[in-house]
């Protein structure tokens, strides 16, 4: 069976053809290189996703690599760690003598996240932290740590600014001896006020105030006694005045 349909009329033919052409010019003008361009773009969209996998790549490398690293390093400082107290506490007892130290990380799960407590307990004291200690004390304590460090990784050369400024005299002396003691494996360079400390050294390099209030600058190299550069100089029992 056929079906013949009706033809349009003129007016819907012109009425059909004036809506495709206000359609068409509604399309602006045609871009005869877009499937070109569409081409070209799709390249670089493809190279950018290439590019930024491989960059997601990198990025987990790296931040498993630095995982990696953090472990060594926390491993490494562990046994620093425990080398440097192991030796702090001695140090400690010997200077202060007979008292106990301790460091103590404070986050032992993430060490480089947080920081590192010294717990001291003065001869006939009790525990406290540093900042709880009087000068004395807390220069004792620093000495210590210097000196545990000294024994773990020894450094060529040490500078010591009137440690012993805050020091009664017997731990004073306890320093000096220790110091002395170190340069035997390292050069010291001590700058102090107290004749336990000078007593002590090699060689005496300073300033001192003689008589009429005149400085007198002071070398004595390979020190024999120091009782006889305490005559010549005056030197109280206690301290030198002005020497370094």
């Amino acid at each position: 069976m056929q079906v013949v349909l009706p033809l349009p009329t003129l007016e819907e033919l012109k009425d059909a053809i004036s809506r495709c052409e206000a359609q068409l010019g509604n399309m602006g003008n045609i871009n005869l290189r877009a499937i070109e361009d569409y081409d070209e773009k799709k390249g670089r969209h493809t190279e950018l996703r290439e590019e930024t996998k491989r960059l997601d790549e990198q990025r987990r490398d790296l931040i498993k690599l630095m995982d990696e690293l953090n472990e060594k390093k926390k491993i490494a400082l562990g046994k620093v760690f425990v080398g440097i107290n192991e030796n702090f506490q001695r140090t400690y007892a010997e200077l202060s003598g007979g008292g106990e130290a301790e460091l103590v990380l404070e986050n032992p799960d993430s060490p480089f996240e947080a920081g590192l407590i010294m717990k001291v307990k003065p001869r006939l004291g009790k525990v406290l932290r540093l900042e709880a200690l009087s000068g004395g004390e807390k220069s004792l304590a620093a000495l210590a740590f210097i000196f545990a460090i000294q024994q773990y990784q020894p450094s060529p050369f040490y500078l010591l600014d009137e440690v012993d400024m805050f020091l009664d005299a017997v731990n004073a002396d306890m320093v000096a001896q220790r110091v002395q003691r170190a340069s035997k494996t390292a050069q010291f360079v001590m700058i102090s006020l107290r004749k336990v400390t000078l007593s002590k050294a090699d060689h005496v390099v300073g300033v001192t105030k003689g008589e009429g209030g005149i400085s007198r600058v002071i070398m004595k190299a390979n020190i024999g006694d120091i009782k006889d550069l305490q005559e010549e100089l005056h030197i109280p029992d206690e301290k030198a005045e002005g020497a370094a």
